[in-house]
């Protein structure tokens, strides 16, 4: 016989027909093909023989178990980690007579544990990379080591920033619009019909719901399965290099997208910026095919700075000697600082792209929600004009009366989920969701002018509305909120909820939504704060110039996790449909992370 045990479950006995000696491969169920006498157990059995008895009813101690082969015949098995092989006994019941403790000591083979290989294992294992919010905030002060520390990083992977040139590199950074600008240029270059069908890398940040979504394979994002592969490939490089230290978060991140773009073979890869650029962790390209910078704005001052000029500054870091640098059109202090940044480093050239005219448009609908989109199609088609003709060799007509037409079915079927994105979920129908992740002074105005016009479209009865709001980081409150409350005379939010990105009831988070960058902040004081701002702005939009307002006349409510703020809105809108509403209207914004959490509570669909 031989003894099967899990550390916590109790031993199975396989029992054999034979009471002489049997070499343990044979004595072993066809369940398992041995090799060297190695035996990999399983911790649950599903479906298995009758022959494995009840529990023995006697206890050993715990030994970490083998790296063993497991070769599976038939049944469903789950793999474990311990195991026990018994060799050398004739019955059972000698071996029960024995000692139990020597017998153990002298006929037990040991191996190393393997790693655990799961999607859920690569996400706790990324989220141990992430850095706390104060260690975040002292690494800001030397940015300018961030890139040698990533070239060592890269390098301990086996790969040098040249490798990356066959890859066909875009390279997008900007304040607002650089993702949308970055889903638009993917989705027109993988719909290109032109002389070669063009296999696309999209890599982006942040997620909304798995950590996966930033690295996609025409425009899908990476499978579970995927992702965890090439995860710990990577892993096990670090670990077997230099002093098996690992990258932050992002960094790891970004090392992983190439890794995995060189291993899909993909004909183009479209990097976006983290932050900044000049010292993003992107910033290794050494040859990217263009450059491009979508709208600037006033954001993460702490490590870019405080005025458009330093802004401009850093983002126009990423233009390279040689190679083509394009900007959607900006204000002049930003635009003056760009120029002159493609100078010094060298462009081939520098061009201003300005939006889609309606005639330019005419009867085309761009995909993505959102008068702004315009800029961010007409920025994405130059890019793509570019990279076409660069390296296809492909030439693109080029007019000042219409958008190219191999361009139009990729801007049209171009999807970019929690940004202008509105759901209306068959189970519930009464509720309409608006997703925005707009989080910059900027950005919150493009929400606040699109949630204005689709939130009137199409009404049918009564109808109430509910802003779902919260900002991370140290970002102006008043700043955020003030161009919502002006909207508000017009929609009229009928009840304001501000709620932290804690994602479950629980005070716990999703895996992949853990973020350690943001301080815990048990008494929701940002959330209080920002209900007072909310209070203030829609005085001031009223007209009234103290800025307070009768508290009977604002309705917030401060929760503090997304799952209490849908069960909110569930029973708020259980409520107003009993009094007669017919449809209750959800803005969630001021956060990415927040739709994210908001869309995983949900339910819905990684896309």
């Amino acid at each position: 016989m031989f003894i099967v045990r899990h550390r916590t479950r109790a031993l199975f006995c396989h029992r054999s027909p034979i009471s002489s000696p049997i070499p343990l491969s044979r004595q072993l169920h066809p369940l398992f093909r041995v090799s060297n006498t190695c035996v990999a157990s399983a911790s649950t059995f599903h479906r298995g023989p009758s022959s494995f008895s009840s529990p023995l009813l006697f206890s050993t101690r715990t030994i970490p178990i083998p790296h063993c082969r497991l070769i599976r015949r038939s049944g469903s098995i789950a793999t474990t980690t311990h195991l026990f092989i018994f060799q050398n006994y004739s019955t059972r019941t000698e071996f029960l007579q024995q000692d139990r403790h020597a017998l153990l000591n002298k006929r037990i083979k040991t191996f190393a544990a393997p790693m655990p290989r799961s999607y859920a294992d690569a996400v706790n294992k990324l989220n141990g990379l992430q850095t706390n919010f104060a260690a975040l905030n002292d690494s800001k002060k030397s940015t300018k080591a961030s890139l040698p520390q990533m070239l060592d990083f890269v390098a301990r992977t086996g790969y040098q920033p040249e490798d990356f040139d066959e890859l066909n590199l875009i390279h997008v950074t900007g304040t607002k619009g650089k993702g949308s600008t970055c889903a638009l240029t993917e989705s027109i270059l993988r719909n290109y019909e032109g002389s070669k069908k063009i296999k696309t890398g999209l890599y982006t940040s942040p997620h909304l719901m798995e950590v996966r979504e930033r690295i996609r394979i025409n425009g899908v994002p990476l499978s579970q399965e995927l992702f965890a592969k090439y995860f710990f490939e990577i892993w096990d490089r670090f670990e077997s290099s230099g002093d098996k230290s690992k990258p932050g978060y992002f960094r790891y991140l970004t090392t992983l997208a190439f890794h995995v773009f060189k291993q899909e073979k993909v004909d183009a890869a479209i990097m976006e910026v983290g932050i900044g650029g000049t010292y993003d962790s992107t910033n290794i390209i050494i040859k990217p095919v263009v450059c491009a910078v979508a709208a600037l704005g006033i954001d993460h001052v702490s490590v870019l700075g405080s005025t458009l000029g330093e802004i401009a500054w850093n983002k126009g870091g990423i233009f390279k000697r040689g190679v083509p640098a394009i900007t959607t059109e900006q204000p002049e202090e930003g635009l003056s600082v760009l120029k002159s940044r493609a100078e010094e480093l060298g462009a081939e050239f520098f061009k201003i792209i300005p939006p889609f005219s309606n005639v330019e448009l005419g009867d085309v609908t761009i995909g993505l929600n959102g008068k702004h989109q315009v800029s961010n199609a007409a920025l994405a088609s130059a890019i793509c004009r570019i990279w076409i003709e660069k390296v296809l060799g492909d030439k693109i007509e080029e007019s000042n009366e219409s958008i190219p037409k191999a361009f139009i079915k990729g801007l049209t079927n171009a999807r970019w989920p929690g940004r202008g994105q509105i759901m209306v979920r068959d189970d519930k129908p009464k509720i309409k969701w608006f997703f925005d992740g707009a989080h910059t002074a900027e950005s919150t105005t493009v929400c606040a002018a699109w949630f204005k016009d689709v939130s009137q479209s199409n009404l049918h009865g009564t109808v109430k509305r509910v802003l779902i709001f919260n900002c991370t980081g140290p970002r102006d409150g008043d700043k955020l909120l003030g161009p919502l409350a002006k909207i508000h005379s017009v929609v009229h939010f009928d009840q304001a909820v501000f709620t932290p990105t804690i994602t479950f009831a629980s005070n716990t988070y999703k895996g992949d939504l853990v973020n350690n960058t943001a301080p815990i902040d048990p008494e929701l004081t940002t959330q209080k704060t920002l209900a007072e701002c909310w209070t203030r702005q829609l005085a001031l939009a009223s007209g009234l110039e103290s800025g307070t307002q009768q508290a009977d006349q604002v309705n917030t409510t401060v929760l503090p996790s997304i799952e209490h703020s849908v069960i909110w809105v569930d029973d708020y809108v259980k409520s107003q449909v009993e009094q007669g509403v017919d449809q209750v209207q959800v803005l969630v914004t001021g956060s990415l992370h927040l739709v994210g959490g908001l869309q995983s509570v949900l339910g819905c669909e990684v896309a």
